[in-house]
């Protein structure tokens, strides 16, 4: 029986040199226990060291998507805004051109200018929607005044 280390039972002498093989062979087995649980450590180690950079990289992840959508709740709520702003501008360009199609009409029509302001009052009003559209009026109304 050998040890691995040239040391043997039988080429040492007296009782002392058996316990002396007996502590070395236990030194090297419990060495040889210490390797592979340092081995096994070191495994472990390296999957904490990945598990660690996987979770940063969701947790990156996670803040960048809650990041996105709050942007994108912001942006929806800009293009609501503009939206509404948008739609108040059209309606008082509407009764602009009304307003601008009445006076066209009112000049052409007599030398005594009286307008006609009904249905820009009308629309101010109530914002009715007339027959013709704003721009069709007005457009009408210059080509009366020709």
């Amino acid at each position: 029986m050998s040890t691995g280390d040239g040391v043997t039972p039988e080429t040492v002498d007296g009782g002392e040199s058996t316990v002396d093989y007996q502590i070395e062979e236990l030194i090297n087995q419990r060495t040889r226990d210490l390797e592979k649980e340092i081995e096994r450590l070191e495994d472990e180690l390296e999957e904490l060291d990945n598990f660690a950079r996987i979770s940063l990289g969701e947790r990156r992840i996670k803040g960048n998507e809650a990041n996105l959508t709050e942007f994108s709740n912001s942006l929806t709520g800009f293009a609501e805004r503009t939206f509404t702003k948008l739609n108040a501008i059209e309606s008082r360009l509407d009764a602009q051109t009304l307003l601008l199609a009445a006076v066209v009409e009112g000049l052409s029509e007599a030398d005594d200018i009286d307008l006609d302001l009904t249905e820009v009052e009308a629309y101010n009003e109530e914002q009715l929607v007339v027959s013709a559209s704003p721009e069709k009026r007005l457009q009408d109304a210059i080509e009366n005044a020709k």
